[in-house]
């Protein structure tokens, strides 16, 4: 089926200032009533997700949570998902430089398991604001948890989640994919990122036509490369860079491209 997809990534990108506003919300209000899909492509779970949606009560045809690890539909069942073995989940835990991290989120389809965690872990006061499913384990329960399709970490700083992510790929790296969205490291299956979500999705869905990603942060450049992407003005300059073109807002490209030929 020809047809135009929209993904957009989150934080930073359609969500900014902790809102969405009015002119990306009627944007994409009005590519969908065109008949186009307009989804999320996120490194958030879904149910870390889906308050802020309702919040705004943005309707959305799909969603790409956890870089790609997991595809949920419109109604937010789920598509897609791959899964992180615990014997790798463990092993990270007990390397010295992974310790540094605030938290270990351990994120399941329908609840986030946390374990070691420090103060300031955002998890936490996320889960404390938006009331999102969330436990507290430790090390000898990971080999009971349901299956697990990212992992995530948190830094002091952007240097220390670099050099975590870094670290992560040259040890595990046949088997997992670590990288850095702001202070955070999100680890996910080897292969898996937002451009392989995206792929994955339109596959499933048979969708064939024009795609149009757009994104603001390191963990967007698979797809913005992929797809010859779009990055909004407030994104960081070495995304920018990678990018076809930069709009003000995501409602700014769906508008441009929403236009009929």
């Amino acid at each position: 089926m020809a047809i135009k997809v929209a993904a957009s990534d989150f934080d930073g990108t359609i969500f900014r200032e902790q809102k969405i506003s009015a002119e990306d919300w009627s944007a994409v209000e009005n590519w969908r009533a065109a008949g186009n899909k307009f989804g999320i492509v996120t490194g958030r779970a879904y149910i870390m997700l889906t308050p802020h949606l309702h919040e705004f009560n943005l309707a959305i045809d799909f969603a790409i949570c956890e870089n790609g690890a997991i595809i949920h539909d419109s109604d937010g069942r789920i598509i897609f998902e791959t899964e992180l073995p615990k014997k790798i989940l463990l092993e990270i835990m007990n390397e010295p430089f992974a310790q540094k991290s605030l938290h270990f989120a351990f994120e399941a389809a329908d609840k986030i398991f946390c374990a070691n965690v420090k103060e300031n872990s955002w998890v936490i006061r996320e889960s404390n604001r938006w009331n999102f499913p969330l436990e507290i384990v430790d090390a000898a329960q990971i080999e009971t948890l349901p299956k697990i399709n990212q992992l995530a970490l948190d830094f002091k700083s952007p240097d220390e989640a670099q050099a975590a992510a870094e670290m992560l790929n040259k040890t595990f790296g046949d088997v997992i994919f670590a990288q850095k969205n702001t202070h955070s490291v999100d680890i996910v299956t080897a292969g898996m990122n937002k451009a392989r979500g995206v792929e994955n999705l339109l596959r499933i869905r048979d969708w064939r036509g024009e795609v149009f990603v757009i994104g603001d942060e390191s963990n967007d450049l698979p797809m913005i490369k992929h797809f010859g992407g779009y990055t909004v003005a407030t994104a960081k300059d070495f995304v920018k860079r990678e990018a076809s073109e930069v709009f003000d807002s995501v409602g700014a490209m769906l508008k441009h491209f929403g236009k009929n030929p």
